[in-house]
């Protein structure tokens, strides 16, 4: 008898723990069901730049809307670099890790890019991000500090028309708000607290109208608009851990025959410097820099258009300090041109 109780009450406690665990699987289905993920590629206006408070930046005001509208819990990355343009947008891209995914990303930039080959870096960033992120809905920003529908303004409509990428105009936004462009800028190009509550109020409006929409276009039924894009096939990152120093001002990398675009990625120092590399190109490729600023920037950008690496790629430095705050480049080039290391 004591037996058969003693059993019963084993069931009884194996009983309760199953329950309790079935029951803590599904809140954290429930809760899993209730996060999405949101990525932000962008310069300064991505960032948030201009405004009296971090908890005013126009992304964050997005975290409370989407909970309170949609019990929504929003997890925000945001990979955004002031006086960046839109290549360091696919190379940020480019390396962020390969196992997250997102269900929204915000697209920022223009203020930084030159016209010059702006239609081929955009539209290899939005490839980018829809080949890595598929299902992943987009938005691309028309940034206010154009004022106007600027050539590079254009170029981004006509893209996200034919990637099917939502548009959020901040342009419309401040000139239909019956307040002077500078009551909303302070500094000529970066929103103030209250030209970031418009970009809030526009992207919001844009996330209820693609609330629990899914991407509709594929890059297996698109071609690319502008050619060039191939030359972004192959991708390799190398950072200054990867180069052998020669002396304080001098870095050497081994790399294999290729040729295609090279970009750099490195940090601001105060005053004159500059950064020359050298490839079996007949001249150098040199980046000169003077920075008056008491504050530093990270910049990734392209160096070389075009080069040819035989074997080794060299890189000299105005100063010691400058080869410190050198982080790496960026080689892309048409896969059929690279042979490997």
């Amino acid at each position: 008898m004591k037996c058969s109780k003693k059993k019963n009450m084993i069931i009884i406690v194996v009983l309760l723990i199953i329950s309790i665990i079935c029951i803590g699987v599904l809140v954290i289905k429930k809760n899993g069901a209730n996060t999405k993920s949101l990525l932000i590629v962008g310069d300064s206006i991505g960032e948030g730049a201009g405004c009296s408070d971090p908890a005013l930046k126009w992304y964050k005001m997005l975290i409370p809307y989407m909970k309170e509208k949609y019990g929504i819990n929003l997890e925000i990355t945001n990979v955004s670099m002031g006086g960046n343009t839109s290549y360091a947008g696919y190379v940020r891209t480019m390396n962020l890790d390969e196992r997250d995914s997102y269900n929204y990303i915000i697209v920022c930039y223009g203020q930084n890019d030159a016209i010059e080959d702006f239609s081929l870096y955009y539209e290899t960033l939005l490839r980018t991000l829809k080949s890595k992120h598929p299902s992943a809905v987009m938005i691309s920003i028309l940034e206010s500090s154009q004022r106007e529908y600027t050539e590079k303004m254009q170029i981004i409509q006509e893209l996200c028309e034919y990637y099917g990428i939502y548009v959020a105009d901040t342009i419309a936004a401040f000139n239909t708000s019956g307040r002077a462009y500078e009551e909303l800028c302070d500094d000529g190009t970066h929103p103030n607290d209250e030209g970031y509550k418009l970009y809030f109020n526009t992207v919001a409006k844009i996330m209820d109208q693609c609330y629990q929409e899914t991407a509709n276009t594929t890059l297996e039924t698109l071609e690319a608009i502008n050619e060039d894009v191939e030359q972004f096939e192959t991708y390799l990152y190398y950072s200054k851990d990867d180069f052998k120093k020669i002396d304080d001002f001098n870095y050497v990398l081994e790399i294999g025959n290729i040729s295609g675009r090279l970009g750099i990625d490195y940090t601001t120092l105060k005053g004159d410097n500059w950064i020359r590399v050298y490839t079996e190109n007949p001249n150098a490729s040199e980046k000169r820099l003077v920075w008056n600023n008491e504050f530093s920037l990270r910049y990734i950008e392209v160096i070389a258009n075009e080069f040819l690496a035989g074997e080794k790629i060299k890189i000299e430095f105005s100063s010691e300090k400058m080869a410190e705050n050198f982080r790496g480049i960026i080689v892309t080039a048409r896969t059929e041109t690279y042979s490997g290391l």
